[in-house]
């Protein structure tokens, strides 16, 4: 008993130097945890999320299109339909080990699962602008110009309509 107390004591004068073992301690069980586990989970509701994720995205984008288009002179209104090409494309953690990689895997309290460390969104396939003056030629080229430039894809792609 003795000597627990004097291993207390000590710790209790380097209080960092504990903190740092016992954080160590820690961080190499979860090492040695996580290894365990086999990392075979699958990746499940990446359908679900990409779907949301896409339909917030999508949405954003065209609140910001129809709010750059207000800034026109002459359109008082705008309204903006844009589709993608696909569906997103997530990038998970790997651990890479030798020829074998596996997803890095998370488990806790609620759902384990891998760690998502990207998720790149589809290209845009397409926008449609419907606003006040979209039939005059002018307003159909500036429109058209500003959102290519803008959005980094082609004229082509994009088609503007009156109300």
């Amino acid at each position: 008993m003795d000597e627990k107390e004097t291993l207390i004591s000590r710790l209790k004068q380097h209080k960092k130097i504990a903190l740092i073992v016992i954080l160590a301690v820690a961080g190499m069980m979860l090492i040695i945890s996580g290894n365990h586990t086999g990392n075979t989970k699958p990746i499940e509701s990446t359908e679900v999320k990409s779907n949301e994720s896409i339909y917030f995205y999508t949405e954003e984008l065209e609140k910001r299109i129809a709010t750059l288009c207000k800034e026109i002179k002459g359109v008082s209104e705008a309204h903006v339909l844009i589709t993608l090409d696909g569906g997103s494309e997530f990038v998970y953690a790997e651990d890479i080990a030798g020829a074998a990689r596996e997803y890095v895997i998370i488990e806790g309290k609620e759902e384990g699962g891998p760690i998502l460390i990207q998720e790149i969104y589809p290209e845009i396939r397409g926008v449609a602008v419907v606003c006040t003056r979209g039939n005059d030629s002018e307003m159909q080229r500036i429109i058209t110009e500003l959102l290519s430039a803008a959005l980094g894809i082609s004229s082509s792609r994009i088609r503007v309509a009156g109300t």
